[in-house]
């Protein structure tokens, strides 16, 4: 059976992601990003969209405020992704669990999006995008099943 290394290489740094999104560790995080100031982060729902390096730190500094360091937990039983030449590409529906500064745990689904460029130093994120359902939203009824509410870090794990 033939392996497949740029999936390999690529769940490197979502793991490498998660990793540093559970410890809270922002400069660890910002070097997974190519280096181009046209990078980009979008979350759910209006203004939730930042460019640049700049504002993708900021957002993570938010991110950062919500939970406790060292208890983000995710599974992503449902994913997809691809490669071609130095760009490749993943979707992931995951299961997310931290714990908020109150110390509730909390549990909720997350959808990710993601592509990566290959450069230099390897493959970096160029956009990564996130969302999940909050208050008394409802995914719509049909043929796929909708994963519980989530944060960034869910979706590297499932690309495996």
């Amino acid at each position: 059976m033939e392996t497949d290394l740029v999936r390999e290489e690529i769940q490197a740094v979502l793991q490498k992601h998660d990793e540093a999104l559970d410890k809270q560790d922002l400069k660890a995080l910002l070097s997974l990003y190519a280096d181009d100031p046209k990078i980009a982060m979008m979350g759910t729902g209006p203004g939730e969209f930042w460019k640049g390096k700049a504002e993708v730190e900021a957002a993570y500094q938010e991110f950062m405020k919500d939970f406790k360091a060292g208890s983000l937990k995710h599974q992503c039983p449902d994913t997809s992704g691809g490669h071609r030449g130095e760009v490749a590409w993943l979707v992931a529906s995951c299961n997310m669990q931290d714990v908020a500064l109150d110390g509730q745990t909390r549990k909720y689904g997350l959808n990710v999006s993601a592509v990566f460029e290959k450069q230099k130093e390897g493959w970096k994120i160029q956009t990564l995008h996130f969302s999940n359902l909050t208050g008394a939203d409802t995914p719509p009824k049909g043929k796929a099943s909708a994963a519980p509410a989530a944060t960034p870090a869910a979706a590297s794990k499932q690309a495996e």
